[in-house]
């Protein structure tokens, strides 16, 4: 059963409102407070401050309501239970996404996910929207905890919200689930990284990490990228004080980002820690 929204309405949604939920507009999220967006101030993080990356692979599932569900009419899976959500894997033949997204997360441990949402319909989905609530009504899986796709055929996930693992399938492969709250705690420890600590040195990081896994079209396309990246800039009211290395930085997260974005079809978030603020 289809749930009624698409798979860019959600990935929309979720940025949006970790922008949306912070008490303090326009910069904020319970741990994302400086998601990088385009918009009338430039760019909404703080140089001097440590940053994280978050790889999200958005997946748009299907609502599964009856009884002859495979998971449920062929295997046992303690917990899984009418309705739950599936969603479908990338077939190996099609796309290396999946190889990808395990590269990217041994570089960044603990900082590379799918996120599907646990809406069942659009009214729900609205009503997430509407309370900036789409972020925490997601669960997300490690690519890695998931592993290397056995072979080319259709594979997929099954979840339910509030269970603390998925099924990964054609076998019943248990995989943990985690919930925005347990990523929130996650991503706190990464700011103890010494590589996290310089968001200047972090972001070059990034850049040099996504441009190694891209396309070699993509790679010889990184300077037009960039100069459109910098012809898009608007102004910011910071804009006057930052020097050239501030510049760059952020120059270098938008670079990566948008090759992400591109390239993979995964969307690059920035965390920095909100008890500095």
């Amino acid at each position: 059963m289809k749930v009624g929204y698409t798979e860019f309405s959600f990935g929309y949604a979720f940025t949006e409102n970790l922008i949306r939920s912070s008490p303090t507009a326009p910069v904020g999220a319970p741990v994302f407070p400086n998601l990088i967006q385009e918009g009338m101030s430039g760019f909404d993080i703080r140089i001097n401050f440590p940053g994280a990356p978050l790889f999200l692979q958005y997946k748009l599932p299907e609502l599964m309501r009856r009884g002859t569900a495979f998971e449920i009419a062929n295997w046992s899976c303690p917990g899984l239970s009418l309705p739950f959500f599936r969603i479908a894997m990338m077939r190996r033949d099609i796309s290396r996404q999946h190889e990808l997204l395990i590269e990217l997360e041994s570089r960044y441990p603990a900082n590379v996910y799918y996120a599907a949402p646990g809406l069942e319909n659009i009214r729900d989905f609205d009503r997430a929207y509407n309370s900036a609530a789409v972020a925490r009504r997601s669960v997300f899986f490690s690519p890695t905890d998931i592993g290397s796709l056995p072979d080319d055929k259709n594979h997929s996930l099954a979840y339910k919200p509030g269970l603390s693992v998925g099924y990964f399938f054609s076998e019943p492969k248990p995989i943990n689930a985690r919930s925005f709250e347990q990523l929130s705690g996650i991503l706190n420890t990464t700011f103890e990284q010494h590589r996290f600590h310089d968001l200047q040195i972090a972001a070059r990081e990034m850049r040099e990490d996504v441009l190694d896994l891209a396309s070699p079209a993509m790679r010889q396309a990184e300077e037009q990228i960039t100069e459109r990246m910098r012809s898009r800039r608007r102004p910011g009211r910071d804009d006057a004080t930052r020097s050239p290395e501030e510049e760059q930085t952020l120059i270098d997260v938008v670079v990566a980002r948008e090759i992400a974005r591109v390239d993979m079809g995964i969307d690059l978030l920035v965390a920095q820690p909100r008890s500095l603020f």
